[in-house]
């Protein structure tokens, strides 16, 4: 158990660069240093310790759009040794009732647009009190009174600082915690690898109910006491005005393929200079294609892979390798390690070998809230925990991502990873997007089916789609039908939902 004192890197900021932009909302336009962050930290931490009594260990929920408010409560829900528990407000009401039920938070705190949402919540927990964060209410009266407030029992490393709820995709939502240590250790290490300084500015447009948009790059920007730009959600139009504003100086953001494909057919990319700007991007593989347009436009991308339980990205590829290596994750990042297993849970020493991707070191979660039980089922010998990706490791230690490991399908007895087949397909000039499910055969057992979505006015007949593939690929990873859609299926964080298309379009009798 680590019992040292984590130091408060806002108060650190409010007094070494009190003057300094930490955060604002580019909405409205607000912005607010770091001297009056930690003065509305302060407030806020006094106010949910008086009307609530809010004690170490007791949970602060939040229900809210990309906000300053967020982050206000982050870190008052620290300095009480609270945990913060962002939900996700994509989330359906059974879908909020559970998490509710599950992790019990004392409060809600809800901007505008979720307000109704929140209160329905309250409503039928019957134990949960419901707190607008929005202009001129009691909270915004609140923590713009300034109040000191004295931090008596600092939060220690191997304190649960967060629950982030994961998305559920294989049963119900599962509420990985992470520690104030295990966020020091990730913010440190991503300022590290990207180079973040206090001159740095970020856009975050990621929701900051999901670890990406914590650590990439919200958090970590303001450990090292930089600027971070908050976008409500994604919109392709307002963040390449942003990112290519040479006033604005955008250093570093995150952006899934699905997003970096909307920006690039948008008609001002044509003549857009990124200016040497890091996009951080993954949640699924990133097409060697797409990556090499972007950095013709002077835009590194960077691939990376992680995910919730491991308090984020876990590994990235050096800026150095974006294009020699391009379509690789990269080597582990400080503070994690990772190896290959196969399906009999052994360690794969072969290099460039596709099994399931175990992880291990103090970047691991402490284990889903309530479920400490079911640990035998994530964690194999010697600390390994099972991420549920399939990948490779290169001889130089470089990771690559073939899919989830569910997703790979057996044809003719040999495994086939689907995003191996979609990196082909996605080098075709008319794909816009495409996802590839195996589907039943009486012959081979599974076969593969690309689902295509082209882009505007272009065409691509299924033949022609099969036949690139047999140029360049081996026999039994060529999907043996292709179906074109108006669009593909995507999770709150922008990930293909493979799972619904397996339900629509595993048979030959098509649904939808």
């Amino acid at each position: 158990m680590n019992n040292n004192i984590i130091h408060d890197w806002i108060r650190h900021h409010s007094v070494r660069r009190p003057d300094h932009v930490a955060l604002v909302d580019y909405e409205t336009g607000y912005e607010i240093t770091y001297k009056n962050l930690n003065d509305k930290i302060d407030a806020c931490a006094l106010f949910i310790k008086d009307k609530y009594k809010i004690a170490a260990g007791d949970r602060v929920a939040t229900l809210a759009q990309n906000c300053v408010e967020i982050f206000i409560v982050q870190f008052a829900c620290a300095r009480l040794r609270a945990i913060f528990l962002p939900m996700n407000w994509r989330l359906a009401d059974q879908e909020l009732d559970y998490i509710t039920s599950d992790a019990s938070p004392k409060v809600v705190f809800s901007d505008e647009r979720f307000f109704e949402t929140a209160h329905s919540l309250s409503q039928r927990t019957g134990a949960l009190s419901n707190e607008l964060i929005s202009a001129d209410s009691e909270f915004s009266l609140a923590i713009n009174e300034c109040k000191n407030f004295v931090v008596k029992d600092p939060p220690r490393f191997d304190d649960i600082w967060h629950i982030l709820y994961t998305s559920g995709t294989t049963g119900r939502p599962k509420g990985a915690q992470l520690s104030h240590g295990q966020n020091l250790l990730q913010c440190q290490g991503l300022g590290s690898e990207y180079s973040l300084t206090n001159e740095s500015v970020g856009l975050t447009y990621t929701p900051t109910f999901h670890a990406s948009g914590l650590f990439m790059f919200s958090n970590p920007t303001l450990l090292q006491g930089g600027k971070t730009i908050l976008m409500r959600q994604f919109d392709a139009k307002a963040c390449l005005a942003i990112m290519k504003d040479a006033d604005v100086k955008v250093t570093h953001t995150l952006a899934i393929p699905t997003n970096l494909l909307m920006i690039r057919n948008l008609d001002d990319f044509s003549e857009v200079n990124f200016d040497g700007l890091i996009i951080g991007s993954g949640g699924m593989p990133v097409p060697v294609a797409l990556i090499e347009e972007f950095a013709s436009h002077g835009a590194r991308i960077p691939q990376v892979w992680g995910m919730t339980e491991l308090c984020g990205v876990s590994t990235s590829l050096p800026a150095e390798d974006y294009l020699r290596k391009a379509g690789s994750c990269g080597p582990p990042l400080m503070n994690v390690e990772i190896s290959i297993i196969d399906s009999e849970k052994n360690h794969i020493d072969k290099p460039d070998t596709v099994g399931e991707i175990v992880a291990r070191g103090p970047m691991v979660m402490r284990g889903y809230w309530g479920m400490e039980h079911l640990n035998d089922e994530f964690f194999i010998d010697d600390g390994w925990f099972r991420t549920g990706d399939a990948g490779k490791i290169d001889t130089d230690g470089y990771l690559t991502i073939s899919g989830r490991w569910k997703d790979m399908y057996i044809s003719g007895g040999e495994n086939v990873y689907p995003a191996e087949v979609e990196e082909i397909i996605y080098q075709m000039s008319e794909v816009h997007e495409v996802a590839v499910i195996g589907i039943p055969h009486d012959l081979w057992g599974e076969t593969g089916r690309a689902l295509v979505v082209l882009k505007p006015e272009m065409f691509l007949s299924e033949d022609k789609v099969i036949e690139f593939c047999k140029s360049h690929l081996a026999g039994y990873k060529v999907p043996k039908s292709v179906i074109f859609v108006d669009d593909l299926p995507h999770s709150a964080n922008g990930k293909i939902q493979k799972s619904k298309l397996n339900i629509n379009f595993s048979s030959d009798k098509v649904a939808g």
